[in-house]
């Protein structure tokens, strides 16, 4: 049976979590929301570290997860990018924005050459 992909807003919902506070994870929220909207955001490790005991709760991850994605966004789901932009506040092609251009600086294009037929192949 094949796994419903659709989440509902229960099963994306946060849970209470006591090693949360409440106001720091405010302050962190409105600060990376405001960093995204004036384009200060450079790099997406800057949103797990902003404050780490909290962050991995607020997107619904672990923090291993949370740190390996955030600081290869080439990892980062179409899931974390909506959330980032969810619990930021932040409109989510600006998130996305920021995303890829880290992603596409450190991505090496795919070599597929051996894939396909050598020239000699494609005159015979």
């Amino acid at each position: 049976m094949a796994k419903n992909a659709h989440k509902s807003k229960e099963n994306n919902s946060a849970k209470y979590e006591k090693r949360v506070n409440p106001n720091t994870m405010n302050e962190a929220l409105r600060n990376l929301k405001s960093r995204f909207t004036t384009g200060d955001v450079r790099s997406m490790k800057e949103v797990s570290s902003t404050y780490s005991t909290g962050m991995p709760f607020a997107l619904g991850i672990s923090y291993e997860t949370m740190v390996d994605r955030y600081n290869d966004p080439r990892k980062l789901t179409l899931e974390n990018i909506l959330n980032t932009a969810d619990i930021t506040g932040t409109d989510y092609e600006i998130v996305l924005k920021v995303a890829m251009r880290e992603a596409l600086r450190n991505h090496t294009k795919r070599d597929i050459s051996k894939l396909l037929p050598t020239e000699r192949e494609t005159t015979d």
